[in-house]
């Protein structure tokens, strides 16, 4: 992924300082004008134009045009020429990725225009050795080179320079991002694709615009986060259209119909996405062809298609191999190319130190047959590779239809043993009547998403007190189940062992007893689950409730008009330093006041009559003002009603818990 951004990125900042038609016609002139030039720098200048021609289609010419440029540079003592073309040489080993010859070149022109201080060349050198630092990986702290150049471009305001450049931190950091999971770099990715986009905005730069908008929505779909990368995925697409080639538009269609089909939308995104498919295989798009073909078995499986998934699955491994080898076949013509060039300039060494002809020719003659015979090596292993593919692909076939039936056996014990442990987790619930029995207007509205449920709550009866949770754990299904056990656990301990009283203590207890149970004991820590809670403790005659909370409100309803308290703004567990303090609610209550806790699922739940919309909070509190002075069956008959209306034919988002009372 980063290496392939940095190809696109250096292509893209040629486009913005540079354009070459590169036909045979301007070459053939080119040559001519060249015959015929004085050694001066006009015939410098042309050289580097020449080396530029040959940049896609001839290293070898490339790479003497630009040699020869060099050499006349340095005997006239033309630096600026020098720069110009050490930068050309590099450009071309960049292109095929050698790295470390195009390094060498670019530090030789950062070290010419440092010294005769032309900061535009000491940025575009700097740029350029930061980018190849941070291709090869060596260090994540490689990237000192681009904030020199970011500090200088900045300073002499390159507009253009600026542009790649944000482009580049933005690339670089969405790209820690993915490797290590950090959100600082997912945030220092954002900080740079928005400078990138005020700039072409300033600059009126659509194209450049149009870049950074799809790179932002790869960022966001890489975070998980479907709807920011789906909104810019289409101002991508809206730029696009009529500007950029097809093969640029389509590749947008299926990137937004993708993310759409995380919103429960599959089916109706299937058309885009199979006609991208079809279009990258009639154009022999590899790369963007094997992008959708990887996701296609997930598409099909989630439309309950399991055949054609399967089938998906087998296309993909089969393109995979091909792809796996004509990459094999492209480095070996790499290194046959690179090794003739080295060869060749060597040659020319020799020849300049002390001009022996005949021997230039003779070792010219064993380079050839040398060539020859490594040509005859090569086709006999390729050969023979070829062969053992053939071979192993009958294999994997075999292995994958075992693999296909193993799968489904193990799906299958996968669904039993969920099923079963989803008994477990209803178990472990209190009796929804014990809140009944305390409280004869109360209910419980409990819809997990999966089978099991992250969200859980927990009623008791402590002495003459009452107390009633509602909680919602890090993620759903069987993970946020997990967690809903050691929170019930927690909580259990922290009432009955330890003997805690006051909601904002138990809170406190659950932190710091969580971040032990998950290991969370510092910053470093992978591990981030936590949950968010809300505790009611109700007195003895219940006319007065002690209330507190971790990011999960209370809504007490009286006489038709609603009063909300806040929680503390952060959650148990995860980020929450081990000291933190729980704000603690003393309220007083009286007869007919409604108290509704809930988790953030029945709000956040997408669909409506426009389709695709959150409920947002504020509708559930317009809702709950109107059916607080209902029966507590016909409140919560409204509550599963509407949100069942609401979700009409989308999937359920999240896990959904409302508990209210009425005193």
């Amino acid at each position: 992924m980063f290496k392939k951004r940095s190809v696109y990125f250096l292509l893209f900042f040629l486009w913005l300082s540079v354009s070459f038609a590169g036909n045979k016609e301007k070459i053939e002139k080119l040559i001519q004008k060249i015959a015929q030039d004085k050694e001066d720098t006009i015939k410098v200048l042309d050289l580097i134009d020449l080396s530029t021609y040959y940049y896609y289609s001839d290293l070898g010419k490339a790479v003497k045009a630009g040699q020869e440029a060099l050499d006349i540079s340095n005997k006239l003592n033309y630096n600026r020429g020098a720069i110009r073309a050490l930068n050309s040489l590099a450009d071309n080993y960049w292109y095929r990725s050698n790295y470390d010859k195009a390094f060498n070149y670019y530090y030789k022109a950062y070290r010419i225009s440092d010294s005769i201080h032309d900061k535009g060349s000491v940025a575009e050198a700097l740029y350029n050795l930061g980018w190849i630092s941070c291709i090869q990986q060596k260090h994540y702290k490689d990237d000192i080179y681009l904030y020199k150049s970011l500090k200088i471009a900045t300073e002499i305001k390159d507009t253009n320079r600026l542009s790649a450049l944000y482009n580049a931190f933005a690339s670089y950091y969405s790209n820690k991002f993915m490797d290590l999971l950090q959100r600082k770099n997912f945030d220092s990715s954002l900080i740079y694709f928005k400078k990138g986009i005020d700039l072409c905005k300033k600059t009126r730069s659509y194209r450049g615009l149009s870049v950074f908008y799809a790179n932002f929505g790869d960022l966001f779909y890489a975070a998980e986060d479907f709807q920011s990368a789906e909104f810019y995925y289409l101002n991508s697409y809206d730029l696009s259209v009529g500007k950029s080639d097809s093969s640029t538009t389509v590749s947008l269609k299926f990137k937004i119909a993708r993310c759409r089909t995380q919103f429960g939308d599959v089916k109706k995104q299937l058309p885009d996405i199979e006609f991208a498919r079809d279009f990258f295989e009639r154009h022999e798009s590899n790369e963007y062809e094997m992008e959708i073909l990887s996701f296609m078995p997930e598409l099909y499986y989630k439309l309950g298609r399991y055949k054609e998934g399967y089938d998906s699955y087998k296309i993909f491994v089969t393109k995979q191999e091909e792809a796996e080898a004509a990459a094999l076949a492209t480095s070996i013509s790499n290194l046959e190319n690179n090794y003739s060039l080295e060869k060749a300039e060597a040659n020319v060494t020799q020849l300049k130190k002390d001009n022996e002809i005949t021997e230039l020719k003779n070792k010219k003659k064993n380079y050839f047959i040398f060539g020859l015979i490594a040509i005859a090596l090569v086709v006999l292993i390729i050969t023979f590779l070829l062969f053992r593919q053939n071979k192993l692909k009958q294999l994997t076939n075999t292995q994958l239809q075992e693999q296909n039936n193993i799968i489904k056996e193990k799906k299958e014990e996968i669904e039993h043993s969920i099923q079963y442990a989803k008994g477990i987790q209803l178990a472990i619930l209190p009796e929804i009547r014990d809140l009944n029995d305390r409280f004869k207007e109360s209910f419980v509205i409990y819809k997990p998403k999966d089978v099991v449920s992250g969200d859980f709550y927990w009623f008791a009866k402590v002495e003459d007190d009452f107390y009633c949770v509602a909680a919602d754990c890090t993620g759903h299904g069987v993970p946020g189940a997990l967690m809903s056990i050691i929170g019930t656990d927690k909580i259990n301990q922290a009432i009955f062992e330890k003997k805690l009283t006051s909601p904002g203590e138990i809170l406190s207890f659950l932190n710091v007893q969580i971040k032990n149970v998950l290991k969370q004991h510092s910053d470093a820590s992978i591990q981030k689950d936590g949950m968010d809670i809300a505790i009611l403790k109700f007195n003895a005659n219940n006319t007065e409730v002690e209330y507190s909370a971790a990011n999960r409100p209370l809504f007490l309803i009286r006489n038709k008009e609603i009063i909300e308290y806040k929680a503390t703004k952060t959650a148990i567990a995860g980020f929450t330093p081990n000291e933190q303090v729980f704000e603690n609610h003393t309220i007083s209550v009286n007869k007919n006041d409604t108290l509704y806790i809930f988790t953030d699922g029945y709000a956040d739940q997408f669909g409506g009559p426009m389709g695709g919309k959150k409920m947002m909070t504020r509708k559930l509190k317009e809702m709950m003002i109107e059916i607080s002075n209902l029966p507590a069956t016909e409140q919560q008959k409204t509550l599963e009603n509407t949100f069942r209306d609401w979700k009409s034919t989308f999937e359920q988002t999240d896990d959904v818990l409302v508990i209210g009372i009425t005193i």
